[in-house]
């Protein structure tokens, strides 16, 4: 019988066609890979561009920014392209893929807008905002580092519904009444984030996220009376959102 060949040191590792080779071995999957991503976060500022506010009746009060916090909620569908080496301006060939994302997202929050009229406070402009989103994002990830960063941008259309909205004077009466409404919008986002493996196909990622609802209007009725305050409308060039959120990824 013939004896074992002996283990030969520094023995050629193997290279399957989806990965590639460094001196210490394989780097990992380098083909394309679906992937499936959940997460949340919250929105942390809100910016409105040329906002007004104005009740049946009364001249528009300027809209000013909103500092209020709010819930972010998000799931993904999307797909990881193979990697490339890309030559850049500077240094050698980078280990780059490109990925496009179907994105499904909720933005929940309390508002409690200031109104102004000229540079005199007018009172406030209060509701709830409930935004769902769909979104078509691409990205660009910078491969083989212990976190891969990534950058990229989105286009969509949300869904915005305002409950419980009422302007309010500065002395605490109330100027509308009581009211509802919802608005469809275009929306644009802009993404950068961070990404780190922490068990085969799956990943836990960071982002964050500055999201543009453009051109947003609100139209609380045109009723009014002697005896109550009547309807109101709201409109701007855009309310952008600054938001951070963290979830898992699993590809496959």
């Amino acid at each position: 019988m013939d004896a074992p060949l002996p283990e030969v040191a520094n023995q050629p590792k193997v290279i399957t066609p989806s990965q590639s080779s460094t001196p210490d071995g394989p780097k990992g999957p380098r083909d394309g890979r679906w992937y499936v991503a959940g997460g949340a976060g919250a929105m942390l500022q809100q910016t409105i561009s040329s906002g007004t506010a104005t009740s049946v009746g009364n001249p528009p009060l300027d809209q000013t920014d909103s500092g209020n916090l709010g819930f972010y909620a998000e799931g993904k569908v999307g797909y990881d392209f193979a990697v490339r080496d890309v030559q850049l301006a500077f240094g050698g060939p980078t280990p780059m893929r490109t990925a496009m994302e179907l994105e499904f997202g909720y933005l929940g929050s309390y508002e409690k807008i200031p109104l102004q009229s000229g540079t005199v406070a007018a009172g406030t402009e209060s509701y709830n905002l409930s935004a769902y989103s769909a979104m078509l994002n691409g990205l660009i990830k910078f491969e083989d580092l212990p976190v891969t960063p990534y950058f990229g941008g989105g286009v969509g259309a949300a869904v915005l519904y305002s409950y419980n909205h009422k302007i309010t004077s500065t002395s605490g009466e109330d100027i509308t009444t009581i009211s509802n409404a919802n608005n469809v919008c275009l929306a644009l986002q802009a993404i950068v984030g961070l990404e780190r493996n922490i068990y085969e196909n799956l990943s836990f990622y960071v982002e964050y996220k500055f999201l543009a609802y453009m051109d947003v209007q609100f139209s609380y009725g045109n009723e009014s009376s002697v005896d109550q305050p009547g309807g109101s409308n709201s409109s701007n060039n855009f309310m952008a959102n600054q938001i951070v959120s963290s979830g898992l990824k699993w590809s496959f």
